[in-house]
């Protein structure tokens, strides 16, 4: 076997991450991506999983999911009958001539989610911070007063992350760059740890970040991210935790992944699609906006 024709040029790692942002950023999509969200993991030691429909527009960041799954809609669950308990009583701190606080708490354990993990407002082409921020997008945020001529545009060059090249390994049959990147400010937005990028197109293949979404326990475990390229365009194909994530209602979710399916533009239809956003709660995922 020619080892030549595997193994990629030595590179600078800094070569080979700002190869990998320009090619994120560069990369096309569709006006509107369809798709399905499936969620899954042991529920304690029961197989649990979840899926949604989908629909994102990523030139104008939106995100559309049914905030019902297909399991739930297929077997929705009983009507509660009964009565429903709860204790109510004020508190005042010693001086309750200025008014009291009611607190209320329902007798009993409230009813776990049905969905494994929460409603899954996501996107497949979230690329962690990987994507420059749009010119029109920087031309929006800063307008120069009509009296004052533009001489130019200064953008600043600091560094997210130091960057090191770990080996040049062969991914899925593909020569690939592995980097370990440590971030040199606000590590709890900057999450990536570890990246592989093709080394032909400089597109990501997989990366571990430190953290996911906007909630605990998810931004508190590492989480291994699998792409795909569709149509010369980077998507995530699949997010998996780490470690075991701890939830309300003292639910243990072990082994939970997060796959992209049936990723395609959208056929140009707008039936039997979920068109609203839904409502964002405390268990809703979601992704913080990447640092620019």
């Amino acid at each position: 076997m020619d080892l030549a024709a595997t193994t990629p040029p030595t590179l600078d790692p800094y070569t080979v991450f700002l190869r990998a942002r320009s090619a994120v950023t560069a990369a096309h999509y569709p006006r509107r991506v369809d798709y399905t969200i499936a969620v899954a993991g042991l529920d304690g030691a029961t197989p649990r999983g979840n899926h949604y429909r989908a629909t994102s527009r990523p030139d104008e960041n939106l995100v559309n999911v049914a905030s019902i799954s297909q399991e739930e809609a297929a077997s929705p669950p009983p009507v509660p009958h009964g009565f429903n308990f709860a204790f109510t009583f004020g508190v005042c701190g010693g001086r309750c001539e200025t008014g009291s606080a009611m607190v209320k708490i329902p007798a009993g354990h409230p009813s776990p989610s049905p969905d494994l993990l929460g409603v899954p407002l996501l996107a497949p082409t979230y690329m962690f911070g990987l994507a420059y921020q749009r010119q029109r997008e920087r031309d929006a945020e800063t307008v120069a007063p009509s009296n004052l001529p533009v001489i130019a545009v200064v953008s600043s060059a600091a560094r997210d992350y130091a960057v090191t090249l770990v080996d040049t390994p062969v991914l899925d049959g593909t020569p690939s760059y592995h980097l370990k990147l440590t971030p040199v400010r606000k590590p709890k937005e900057n999450r990536l740890r570890e990246l592989w990028v093709d080394a032909d197109d400089y597109l990501p293949r997989k990366a571990i970040v430190a953290g996911n979404f906007t909630l605990a326990p998810f931004v508190d475990v590492p989480w291994t991210i699998d792409f795909a390229v569709i149509a010369g365009a980077p998507f995530i194909s699949q997010e998996s935790a780490a470690a075991t994530l701890y939830l309300a209602h003292r639910r243990v979710v072990r082994n939970a992944t997060i796959t992209f399916q049936n990723i395609g533009e959208a056929g140009g239809t707008i039936y039997d699609m979920p068109l609203v956003t839904p409502e964002t709660e405390s268990t809703t995922l979601i992704e913080p906006a990447p640092l620019q």
